[in-house]
């Protein structure tokens, strides 16, 4: 006797039965776009607390509840789905950025609240929240050339909102007019190098007034503020 679910199957393949397959492909479909969210998940709150280096794919599929293999079949690997963190975290950086020097303030209560919230990334008591990504992580992230990219537009977006910012310092009389673009492209590049540098963030948790006297650095300059 031929098995009925065996020619179900035959005309499925051959084309007679379209909308069954194709309700088939869906499901699997929806389980495995369910599975890698779960797993960006999990990888995104690991990462978060413990920071890249620290967490292995074993810790993802642990928390994910489910095998390494399928994290490997779903991402090729932990690259790809670090890749994924850091281009989510940077985004998250930028829009927070972005929502805080949206308000119309004053220039130098802009760039306080600015550096406010630098502040509160960088003496966070984890590890490795997400906005720091930005500043601080390891060498083999920092090299990886998909990660550099990302790292760089993002560098090159929050270059451009502090050029926005200082023009409108400018046209309020709180910032001269002589300074260059390319001078302060130099400045913020600077600026922002110094929260990726290990030994320095090191200081930042340890004294946080130290990120205090940088923002009255950058606002008012070795004289200090009028």
């Amino acid at each position: 006797m031929i098995n009925a679910l065996k020619i179900i199957n035959m005309f499925a393949e051959w084309g007679g039965l379209p909308y069954r397959k194709e309700q088939k492909m869906d499901g699997f479909e929806r389980r495995k776009e369910q599975s890698k969210e779960d797993i960006r998940k999990a990888a995104w709150e690991l990462f978060s607390q413990f920071g890249v280096d620290r967490v292995s794919i074993a810790d993802i599929a642990r928390k994910a509840g489910v095998s390494q293999a399928t994290i490997y079949n779903n991402f090729g690997g932990k690259d790809a789905i670090v890749r994924e963190f850091v281009t989510g975290a940077v985004e998250h950086l930028i829009s927070r950025v972005e929502e805080v020097l949206a308000p119309s303030l004053p220039y130098h209560e802009k760039m306080a609240v600015f550096l406010q919230l630098i502040a509160e990334i960088m003496s966070s008591g984890q590890p490795s929240t997400a906005e720091r990504t930005m500043f601080a992580s390891s060498m083999d992230v920092q090299n990886d050339p998909h990660i550099s990219k990302i790292r760089a537009a993002a560098r090159e977006k929050m270059t451009g909102l502090m050029l926005n910012l200082v023009n409108e310092g400018r046209q309020q009389g709180q910032v001269s007019t002589t300074t260059s673009d390319a001078a302060l492209v130099i400045y913020f590049g600077a600026f922002m190098d110094i929260f990726s540098h290990p030994e320095l963030q090191l200081r930042f948790f340890q004294y946080p007034g130290i990120l205090k006297d940088l923002g009255a650095l950058m606002m008012f300059g070795l004289k200090g503020e009028h």
